[in-house]
């Protein structure tokens, strides 16, 4: 896929893939074993602009198109999901507000984004509420000045446990509101979740909203407009953002796998020359090209702002996730007992693969919107 690449996004890539190697794989079993990412490595990935890549410099963003974006992605996906979560929640959080903020919510918020001197987050799922945004029971109750006071819950969010905003989402009577709720906000309560399955280091939390007064400066979008305009903005970033990190973690499974099969022996053959270990490997290798090329495609059609955009990045990261899952689950086997063990980057990457087939939506929902969508359009009439 690299000839598809401008010389530009090639140097960038081959930047990005440096900063991984020296920067993330040799820590990386160290950060998921305490379930948490360094101060140090967040303000690494501030200082060199990654933090802002999707935003214009007007705010201090590097103002980098999407394509340059996914290979940022891939890239980490490669040494540490957890760390590539960062990277999509502060591009959830950016690009959300930079369609839809105010210009005043831009000119504060933004530059702090784009520099890392704050990290977001996107509270959006709720404990009983997942990928069924309509069920959201967060509430917005008005008050006098134009301020609302805000209560309910999200939980399983995103870099909470050291995020300084967070885009919140719920509801004003029948209309569903967000808005942004710095940390020191009275009334709000970070309690952190420890001990998950995959992404352990992503700083997940659960947020408590008890009598949260919110200022009417501080909502984004109208009234109305949350569910059906602000959050998308940030879920299709979110998900090309999970595509291509998923497309790394691949390559990561791969990679693993060949460099096993060929140095591992058994009856004195190498393990590449068994047949049943080379059928798992043509499947691998195949995902990953097909990846990459749904991956490209997607940012591509984001880059031009093509109505097939969003059906573009549904079908990534409907791809790629699944094939993380088979990618990690058979680089596993491959490795047998050696990778099952916590010190195999394979062992992490298994237990990371499947939490990316329910992060931005789960596997489910985008067959469901996928499969709908195709039907939709088999009924269209041939013009």
């Amino acid at each position: 896929m690299q000839y598809l690449l401008t010389e530009q996004q090639k140097a960038r890539h081959e930047q990005f893939k440096a900063f991984v190697n020296q920067n993330v794989e040799p820590f990386a079993e160290e950060w998921d074993r305490e379930q948490k990412i360094p101060e140090s490595v967040i303000a690494m990935l501030a200082k060199s602009g990654y933090l802002g890549c999707s935003l214009p410099p007007q705010y201090g963003g590097q103002g980098w198109d999407m394509v340059t974006f996914g290979l940022l992605n891939e890239a980490l996906g490669r040494g540490f999901s957890s760390l590539t979560a960062v990277l999509t929640v502060q591009a959830m959080v950016s690009t959300s507000l930079l369609k839809w903020g105010s210009v005043e919510q831009k000119e504060k918020w933004l530059p702090l984004l784009a520099k890392g001197e704050i990290i977001g987050a996107f509270a959006l799922t709720e404990p009983g509420a997942g990928s069924d945004l309509k069920s959201l029971v967060t509430e917005f109750t008005p008050s006098q000045g134009g301020f609302f006071i805000l209560n309910g819950a999200k939980k399983w969010i995103t870099c909470a446990q050291f995020a300084s905003l967070f885009l919140v989402f719920g509801n004003l009577g029948d209309r569903s509101l967000a808005c942004l709720v710095p940390r020191e906000t009275r009334g709000l309560e970070v309690e952190p979740i420890h001990d998950l399955m995959g992404f352990r280091a992503a700083g997940l939390a659960k947020l408590v909203f008890k009598n949260v007064e919110v200022p009417p400066a501080n909502v984004v979008g109208k009234p109305g407009f949350a569910l059906s305009h602000v959050a998308p903005v940030g879920l299709h970033y979110g998900r090309i953002s999970t595509a291509c990190s998923a497309l790394g973690l691949c390559r990561g499974c791969f990679d693993e796998s060949l460099d096993w099969a060929a140095t591992r022996k058994i009856a004195g053959r190498p393990l590449g020359e068994i047949g049943m270990i080379r059928s798992l490997i043509a499947a691998m290798g195949t995902d990953l090209e097909a990846g990459s090329f749904l991956c490209h495609s997607a940012c591509r059609a984001a880059d031009a702002n093509l109505p097939e955009a969003f059906e573009k990045a549904l079908m990534a990261k409907y791809f790629t996730t699944r094939a993380a899952v088979r990618a990690a689950s058979d680089a596993v086997q491959i490795k047998g007992a050696a990778g099952c063990h916590g010190s195999a980057p394979v062992s992490r990457f298994y237990r990371d693969a499947k939490i990316m087939e329910m992060i931005e939506g789960t596997t489910q929902i985008h067959e469901h919107i996928l499969g709908g969508m195709f039907v939709q359009r088999a009924r269209q009439p041939v013009q």
